[in-house]
């Protein structure tokens, strides 16, 4: 099961629950309701985002061609290194002088 379908069943079973055993009017204070009224604004705010984002996605380049650009250039890049001259490091132990 994807991350999506399971968000998707997840909201629908918490809706379903709360229209089918609302709570009772007068055990909602003010503090509450604005609560409740924040968190659905933030859902319909996350579900409105991951619209355009799966929207947008479509105009992207896929990750084969990425990829496959990605490498073509990681290969160039080898070749000129390899055709410059040879880099020679040498290590000398440290001597303390008397």
């Amino acid at each position: 099961m994807t991350f999506k379908r399971f968000v998707c069943i997840l909201l629908l079973v918490t809706l379903t629950a709360v229209l089918v055993r609302p709570a009772r009017a007068e055990a909602m204070d003010p503090q509450l309701i604005m609560i409740m009224v924040g968190v659905g604004i933030a859902v319909v705010a996350l579900v409105a985002i991951l619209i355009i984002a799966n929207a947008s996605e479509g105009r992207r380049r896929s990750s084969a061609e990425l990829t496959t650009e990605a490498l073509e250039e990681l290969e160039r890049r080898a070749k000129t290194m390899l055709a410059g001259p040879a880099l020679i490091i040498v290590q000398t132990p440290a001597v303390d002088s008397p």
